[in-house]
C-alpha cells in the first residue's frame, strides 16, 4: 500500500498532541512537514520529530505536495487556510469549528466539490463511545423524539488569550462559536443532523467586561475591550421536535469546572449523556417489564484523537465521505448563525 504524505498546519499544543502524534501511529502514513507562523514553534516541533518545517502553508504545499493536511490554526483562519489547501490538491482535516459562518462552510463545500478533495471536520468528541451508544438508543429504543436539551457551561472559564479573544483570530465570535459548536454537534449527531426550521436566541456579555472577573477565569485580558458573548441560549424548532441550547464560558451555576449534558426525550424512552466537550457517560431511562428502569452501560475506552485521525486517513483511502463532514456542519452553523441573528433582531428567525 502506497504511503500517504501528511502535513500539519499549526503545531501548538493541539496540533502537536492531537494530530501530529496520532499520525505517527498510523500505518502507511508519512509526516513530511509541519507549519506554524511562529518560527520558533515550527523549528522546535520539526526538529523534535525529524520533519521539515515552514512558517507559510502555501510554500509548504508547493514544496512538499502532501496528500493529507490537518489545519489546527486559530478558528478565524480555519476557512481560508483549508480553502488554500483544497485548491493546492490535498484533502483536509480542519479542527473544529470548520469555519466562522454558514456562508464560509458553503464555500468550502463548493471548493471541495470543485477540487474533488474531501474535508473532514475535527470534532474528536464525535468518537466518544457514549455518543455512539446514544445514537443506537435513538435508532432502536427512544422512539419519536420530541425534545432535546444541550448544555455546556463553565463556572469560570473565559479563555483569556488572543487565540480566543482577538477577533482577527477567533472568527469574531465568542462562547457560542467556540464551545457551542460542541454542544450542538453532540446533540444532533444521534439524529444525523435533521434540518432546523426556526430559532429564537439571545447572547450575553455578563462576565468578560468586568475587571474583578479576570483573576477568576483563564489567562488575562483587558475587560474594557472585551466585546464577545460569554453566554448564549437558543430554542431551535425542527419539524417534529424542539431543541434548547445553553452554553457559556462563565456562569453562576452550581457545578465546578465545565459540565456538558445532552438529554434526548422520546415517546418510548430517554437518553442522557454527561461529560464536558466530549460525552463520557450515557444512560437510558424508560419502562421495561412494566417497571421504570435506568440503564447505564459500561463503555470501552477510546483514544478520541487517534480515532479521528484514523477515520480521516481511512475515508481518503476508501474514497468515501468522512465523518464528521461538511453537510453536518452546514446544519450546525445555520443554528449558530441563527442564534446570533435572532439576538440582534430581537425575534425568532427562519433558517435555510
Amino acid at each position: 500500500m502506497e504511503k500517504l504524505k501528511v502535513a500539519v498546519v499549526g503545531v501548538g499544543g493541539h496540533g502537536r498532541n492531537r494530530h501530529l502524534v496520532p499520525y505517527l501511529k498510523v500505518k502507511n502514513v508519512e509526516v513530511v512537514a509541519v507549519v506554524d507562523v511562529k518560527e520558533e514553534v515550527a523549528h522546535k516541533v520539526g526538529e523534535e520529530f525529524g520533519v521539515r518545517y515552514y512558517t507559510d502553508h502555501l510554500e509548504m504545499m508547493d514544496r512538499e505536495t502532501p496528500d493529507l493536511v490537518s489545519v489546527v490554526t486559530p478558528t478565524g483562519l480555519h476557512y481560508s487556510v483549508a480553502k488554500d489547501i483544497l485548491r493546492k490538491g490535498a484533502h483536509v482535516l480542519v479542527d473544529k469549528p470548520v469555519a466562522s459562518s454558514v456562508e464560509q462552510v458553503e464555500d468550502l463545500e463548493r471548493t471541495s466539490r470543485e477540487t474533488g478533495r474531501k474535508v473532514m471536520v475535527g470534532y474528536w468528541s464525535r468518537f466518544s463511545p457514549a455518543l455512539s451508544y446514544a445514537s443506537r438508543l435513538v435508532r432502536e429504543e427512544v422512539g419519536e423524539v420530541y425534545l432535546i436539551t444541550t448544555y455546556l457551561v463553565r463556572r469560570r472559564g473565559i479563555p483569556g488569550i488572543p487565540t480566543f479573544l482577538d477577533k482577527s483570530l477567533n472568527g469574531g465570535r465568542g462562547a457560542l462559536l467556540d464551545i457551542g459548536c460542541y454542544a450542538i454537534d453532540n446533540a444532533l449527531s444521534p439524529l444525523d443532523f435533521p434540518s432546523p426550521l426556526t430559532v429564537s436566541g439571545m447572547i450575553y456579555t455578563k462576565f468578560g467586561n468586568r475587571e474583578e472577573e479576570v483573576k477568576l477565569n483563564w489567562g488575562s485580558w483587558d475587560p474594557r475591550t472585551f466585546d464577545l458573548e460569554d453566554y448564549a441560549v437558543g430554542m431551535v424548532r425542527f419539524k417534529d421536535f424542539m431543541m434548547s441550547v445553553e452554553v457559556g464560558w462563565a456562569g453562576n451555576v452550581s457545578h465546578q469546572g465545565e459540565v456538558g449534558v445532552v438529554r434526548i426525550l422520546g415517546e418510548r424512552g430517554g437518553s442522557e449523556m454527561r461529560g464536558d466537550e466530549a460525552m463520557n457517560e450515557v444512560s437510558f431511562h424508560g419502562v421495561l417489564g412494566g417497571k421504570v428502569v435506568d440503564v447505564r452501560p459500561q463503555l470501552k475506552k477510546v483514544d478520541l484523537h487517534q480515532a479521528i485521525v484514523e477515520e480521516f486517513v481511512s475515508s481518503v483511502r476508501e474514497g468515501r465521505e468522512p465523518f464528521p463532514n461538511l453537510r453536518q456542519s452546514l446544519v450546525l452553523h445555520s443554528i449558530i448563525d441563527g442564534i446570533y441573528r435572532s439576538s440582534q433582531k430581537g425575534r425568532e428567525v427562519s433558517l435555510v
